[in-house]
């Protein structure tokens, strides 16, 4: 039989190593599951803002369900942290606000998000989304004006490619009995999967004036606390870290 020269054969070698590698990463047919909690983190730039070129930061947590043949998608705009270092400051006033910057979660806060975050249900939304896996996601109904004269508005929120590379839209949508126009929205279009279906990363665009990108965390299970309000925790936490900076006597 004859032999490969050494070169050669420990370069096969590597390369059976490498999709060795890349099987176990990857394995064949594996599909996303939605179905759970995340945690939505965007850093973006406004062009509306004083500097469009300073980033920004927002965050979110997201709940899908499926419920039949239906899955509901839940938005909760405020999310509760135990440890808010970097993400909010306390003024002289009294007021918190939030730190200008690309806020990213420390050891602490990612051990939060793991867990299963709080959350505020001030300005949460829910909508019920009718299709399949394979076809996407869509709000089940739209609404409709009765004359030319009566405005109607509604959000339409849509998936796209749901196992594979999910694209989320939020759209808003102004209409009468003849037109109907789409006002703006957000596009979070997921351009890379982890391995374990844990993490999305992609592009984020808000109204074609807010541009960034989006990371999608895997969360534990959503708790609403009662009680302290958002601001009471918030003030706890950062008089804590003030408290915790100041020179010892």
């Amino acid at each position: 039989m004859a032999q490969l020269p050494r070169a050669r054969a420990a370069d096969l070698r590597a390369g059976l190593a490498a999709l060795l590698l890349l099987a176990a990463a990857a394995p064949a047919g594996a599909e996303l599951d939605l179905a759970g909690a995340w945690h939505v983190l965007v850093h973006y730039t406004d062009d509306h803002a004083e500097d469009p070129k300073q980033v920004r930061w927002s965050d979110r947590v997201w709940v899908f369900e499926r419920k039949g043949d239906r899955l509901t998608w839940s938005e909760y705009p405020i999310a509760i942290f135990a440890d808010e270092t970097g993400r909010f400051e306390l003024m002289p006033s009294g007021q918190n606000s939030r730190v200008i910057g690309a806020w990213e979660p420390n050891e602490a806060q990612r051990q939060d998000i793991e867990s299963g975050l709080d959350v505020n249900t001030r300005g949460s939304k829910k909508k019920t989304l009718s299709g399949s896996d394979a076809e996407g996601w869509t709000t089940t109904s739209k609404a409709h004006a009765a004359s030319a004269s009566m405005i109607t508005y509604q959000e339409l929120w849509r998936i796209e490619a749901p196992t594979s590379l999910p694209v989320f839209r939020q759209e808003d949508v102004m209409a009468s009995a003849r037109t109907e126009t789409l006002e703006g929205g957000s596009r979070f279009a997921t351009t890379e999967v982890d391995p374990r279906g844990r993490v999305l990363t992609g592009t984020y665009e808000r109204d074609g004036t807010r541009h960034g990108r989006f990371r999608m965390t895997r969360s534990g299970k959503v708790a609403f606390p009662e009680g302290r309000t958002q601001s009471e925790r918030q003030r706890e936490v950062l008089r804590g870290l003030e408290a915790d900076d100041r020179p010892e006597e």
